[in-house]
C-alpha cells in the first residue's frame, strides 16, 4: 500500500470519528518554538516557504476535500481571514495528499481567498506533527509555533479570535543590524 493511500485511509477513519455529533476540535497552547520547515508549491506550481510570511501571524491549516470536518471548518477560516485583512494576519491552506485539480475545485467551490499549498505525499503534514485532519497551527510574527488545533475548530469564534488577537498584539522582535 502506498504512503498516500495509507494516509487517505487513515484520514478517512479519523475524519469519520471527528465528525461524530458533539466532537469538537481542541486548540492547544504550546511552548513557543521554531516552526518546522515548510516548502511547498501552490495550485499554480509556485514554491512557497514559511519565511514568505515572516512578520505576520499565520494560520496554517492542513486539510483534504474528502474530510467533511475540514470542509465544514473552511467558511469560518475564510471569515477570519476577511476580518483580519490588513492587520498582519495570513491564512495558508495546505491540502494533504490530493491531486491539484481536486484541491483547486473545492477551493473554488468554497470561495477560498487564501493561498492553497499542495502536500502531495503528506510529508509536511507529518513533519508538523499532524495525526488528524483538520490540523491547524498558529504561528507568531517571529515564526514560532504557538498553538496547535486538532480537529475542526470555530476559527471565527471567541476562543480562536482571542488567540489570534493576542498574537497580533505582541510586539515585533527587535533584531540588531549586526
Amino acid at each position: 500500500m502506498s504512503h498516500a493511500l495509507y494516509l487517505k485511509i487513515l484520514g478517512l477513519v479519523l475524519a469519520v470519528t471527528l465528525s461524530l455529533p458533539g466532537w469538537a476540535g481542541e486548540l492547544r497552547t504550546l511552548e513557543a518554538r521554531a516552526a518546522p520547515a515548510l516548502e511547498l508549491p501552490d495550485l499554480n506550481g509556485s514554491m512557497h516557504h514559511l519565511a514568505d510570511w515572516r512578520g505576520q501571524v499565520i494560520l496554517l491549516n492542513f486539510w483534504a476535500s474528502w474530510c467533511q470536518p475540514c470542509v465544514e471548518e473552511m467558511p469560518g477560516i475564510q471569515r477570519l481571514a476577511g476580518q483580519m485583512q490588513g492587520r498582519g494576519f495570513v491564512v495558508v491552506g495546505v491540502n494533504v495528499a490530493e491531486a491539484p485539480r481536486r484541491a483547486n475545485r473545492i477551493a473554488e467551490q468554497l470561495g477560498l481567498g487564501f493561498p492553497i499549498l499542495l502536500d502531495a505525499e503528506g510529508e509536511t503534514f507529518h513533519a508538523w506533527g499532524g495525526k488528524v485532519l483538520p490540523t491547524s497551527a498558529l504561528i507568531d510574527r517571529q515564526g514560532r509555533l504557538r498553538y496547535l488545533g486538532l480537529g475542526p475548530l470555530e476559527w471565527d469564534g471567541v476562543e480562536a479570535l482571542g488567540r489570534v488577537e493576542a498574537l497580533l498584539a505582541e510586539p515585533m522582535a527587535v533584531t540588531d543590524g549586526g
